[in-house]
């Protein structure tokens, strides 16, 4: 990699991650027990132009930023946790292709797996509440959440003139 292009690629992930921080944070909708973000739009350009190791570091980055900036609710480490895993799937499921299958299971990897079963247990050892409230409460929101990050992801990568910046930029 020359130094040009290494030059141009940190302040483009500085940018990044602040509008990644600027979605997840400012203009997210803080509910109950969930909080609904577009940052997953950001991470998923992310890991389009970088490694998913760079993607994870910059979501978590993001996340630790955006609690200590703009605290909603009672720092807990486990949410960093979760944001560099969903930086490291969507990292290795969009660093050298965008297909179907690709977008939909990273999206179930990291609605399912990550933010009802992860974030449940974090709020479960922050505030004690049940596990049956928990998931019953979040499983409506995952399966919603589901379906809109598809749809947008697949949106997203459809998009020519994104497609041609993204392979112009690697």
């Amino acid at each position: 990699m020359t130094s040009s292009l290494t030059v141009r690629r940190i302040p483009l992930l500085g940018a990044l991650i602040a509008m990644q921080l600027i979605l997840g944070s400012l203009l997210s909708i803080k509910l109950l027990l969930t909080k609904i973000s577009f940052a997953f739009i950001i991470i998923g350009l992310t890991a389009r132009l970088f490694s998913p190791l760079v993607t994870a570091g910059s979501s978590a980055i993001s996340s630790l930023l955006g609690m200590l900036l703009f605290p909603k609710f009672t720092f807990f480490p486990g949410f960093i946790l979760t944001a560099f895993l969903t930086g490291l799937v969507f990292g290795y499921a969009f660093q050298h292709q965008t297909s179907l299958t690709r977008v939909l299971v990273a999206n179930f990897i990291v609605v399912f797996i990550l933010n009802l079963f992860l974030n449940s247990l974090w709020l479960h050892l922050m505030y004690l509440t049940p596990w049956s409230v928990l998931l019953t409460t979040r499983m409506i929101q995952e399966v919603i959440t589901y379906v809109c990050y598809s749809v947008i992801l697949i949106a997203l990568f459809k998009i020519p003139i994104l497609n041609q910046l993204t392979a112009r930029f690697k």
